[in-house]
């Protein structure tokens, strides 16, 4: 039994050590400019260098967004954790910018290795172990997985795809005391890295309270789960807080508002599970009893959080640019290659899969087990239909049943007498693999048009990560730049901007849209309020493209227009393809 886990063992390392070959050669390019993927990632490694560079621990105000009304960012440092500590013991051998980009390369990939794993570990619940290996192979085929854990991608959804599966995992084990322990420490990281993990946290919460109240189970697995849930959330609090001050609650992350309903909740709850007998209608009273507490206490602490975690967002900021964050907006709201691509993979297929085995009820198979795994994995594609980003949960959740279907088909496939057939058919698994990104390729290989309209050579030359950097060239400054540029030029230069696509600074925001939408004389009086010096932009930018198009005779759109008012000056650095202006202080007209 030893030497056969251990041959198990030692093929799923060969497969990681080859799935990690193949990403960093698909990716080498994003690694050879040593810039994340996207806003999120650059922002990340800028809060990473903020810290190494003595900033607190406790501090994440990014200093140079908004200045001077800087917002902390609703990331707390423990994603920065392993990327500090591999920068650290590189920068000796390497040197900081190499180190810096092995870093990254290095965190995402082993945090793959460990969702590759926890996959195993959940589908040999329910199936034979080499399906186990092939799920933890097919991990590397899912789309919604590897656009959030890739080389170059650090921030912090690949850790959640990871805490998703762990706490799946840990209602697998049989000793329930330490299955709800590890279950609520798994929780209280997830939450304590992003709220975003709130409904997907509450699927495994209802379930045990499920099983309590109308199975009347003893709720062991229930007690330990919110105790441990509760201890650890406090802990994580304050190692990133470092303070307790129940004044200040924010509606995006987990604040002393959330902690204090989830203590007034448990003092009643928990007693409960603890000593009432298995009688339904006592144990659904004192659920309602504590979520009447839990919530008084938080509606009273946090009322400006009741509406949610962008209630309080200035209405301009939801109108121009919450609307468009498509990654937390409905499916319905994707172009139809999304859809196709994010779902058509191991979700429908897993889908597929799941609804066949509840008809057929092969053998050999864990029904216990297999509700847990489809109700995890329903509840995640439920959810992902309302937020796109959750179909990566729903994607790692199915790939149980989409290495089942695999296999299945792949030994049926070799079980034919044709030759030619047999060859056919055995080709056919890979469409089962990933229908959805072989359609989609397909259909690109037949309509070229859109891509030649993102790959346009002088856009992407605006854009590029030389042409920010060349801002070098110019005094230290504030910038007004699009959102989706703030992060790099923070990165690259040591320039300060105005804002940036993350909301904590939403009033910075605000003031950047009205900037822009509105008639040089009031943009001048907002660009002076911030002490801005220069505007950088791109004429094919999509954000800019949106206040043109709402707001004809606002300062964009007469910028891109070429009527730019006197008191902006162009400036022109070589070799760079920004439009760049100077704005000009009232009594300096002619300040260079």
């Amino acid at each position: 039994m030893t030497t056969d886990k251990s041959f198990l063992w030692s093929r799923f390392i060969l497969v990681w050590i080859a799935v990690c070959t193949l990403l960093i050669l698909v990716t080498r390019g994003q690694i050879m400019t040593g810039i994340g993927w996207d806003p999120d990632d650059q922002l990340r490694m800028v809060q990473l260098r903020d810290w190494l560079a003595g900033q607190s621990w406790f501090d994440t105000t990014q200093y140079r967004i908004g200045e001077p009304d800087s917002q902390p960012m609703h990331w707390p440092r423990w994603i920065e954790l392993p990327l500090a500590l591999v920068f650290l013991l590189l920068k000796p051998l390497l040197g900081a910018a190499t180190a810096e980009t092995a870093a990254m390369v290095i965190v995402p990939l082993i945090t793959l290795g460990v969702a590759m794993w926890l996959v195993a570990k959940i589908t040999e619940q329910i199936f034979d172990r080499p399906i186990a290996i092939l799920a933890a192979t097919l991990t590397a085929t899912a789309v919604p997985i590897v656009a959030q854990i890739r080389p170059m991608r650090v921030d912090h959804h690949g850790w959640q795809i990871v805490l998703a599966l762990a706490a799946l995992w840990t209602m697998f084990w049989p000793d329930k005391r330490k299955g709800g322990i590890a279950l609520g420490v798994a929780l209280a990281l997830w939450l304590s890295i992003s709220l975003e993990g709130l409904p997907l946290s509450a699927a495994f919460i209802v379930l045990l309270v499920w099983r309590w109240v109308f199975q009347t189970e003893e709720g062991v697995r229930l007690f330990w789960t919110l105790l441990s849930f509760l201890i650890a959330s406090f802990l994580f609090y304050f190692g990133s807080q470092g303070n307790f001050n129940i004044v200040i609650n924010y509606c995006d992350a987990l604040s002393p508002a959330h902690l204090l309903a989830c203590t007034a909740g448990a003092t009643v709850i928990l007693p409960a599970i603890k000593w009432l007998p298995a009688n339904i209608l006592l144990r659904v009273l004192s659920l309602a009893v504590a979520g009447v507490v839990a919530l008084a206490i938080f509606c009273s602490l946090a009322p400006q959080c009741v509406g949610g975690a962008f209630n309080t967002m200035d209405p301009v900021v939801r109108e121009y640019w919450l609307v468009n964050v498509l990654e937390g907006l409905p499916i319905w709201y994707q172009n139809g290659k999304t859809m196709v691509t994010l779902l058509g993979g191991s979700i429908i297929v897993g889908l597929g899969s799941l609804i066949y085995i509840v008809r057929a009820r092969p053998g050999q198979i864990d029904r216990n087990n297999l509700f847990i795994l489809g109700y995890a994995f329903l509840w995640a594609l439920v959810l992902s239909f309302f937020v796109q980003r959750a179909t990566a949960v729903a994607a790692a959740f199915a790939l149980p049943f989409l290495a089942w279907a695999v296999h299945q088909a792949f030994v049926k496939a070799r079980g034919i007498s044709n030759v030619l057939t047999r060859i056919i058919a055995t080709a056919a698994v890979v469409m089962l693999i990933m229908p959805g990104p072989l359609a989609v390729a397909l259909f690109n290989s037949v309509s070229a048009e859109e891509i030649k309209a993102e790959n346009n050579p002088e856009n992407a030359m605006c854009r590029s990560d030389e042409s920010l950097a060349r801002l070098n060239a110019l005094p230290r400054s504030n910038i007004l730049a699009p959102f989706d540029f703030g992060p790099r030029i923070l990165l690259l230069t040591p320039h300060s901007v105005l804002a940036t696509s993350h909301h904590r600074n939403d009033q910075a925001m605000g003031d950047q849209i009205r900037i822009f939408t509105s008639v040089p004389d009031v943009a001048r009086g907002i660009l002076e309020a911030h002490n801005i010096r220069y505007i950088v932009a791109c004429d094919d930018e999509a954000e800019l493209a949106i206040y043109a198009k709402k707001h004809p005779d606002g300062l964009w759109a007469r910028l891109a227009k070429e009527k730019k008012p006197d008191w902006l000056h162009s400036v022109h650095i070589r070799d760079n393809s920004l439009r760049i202006w100077r704005v000009a202080a009232k009594d300096l007209p002619n300040q260079m």
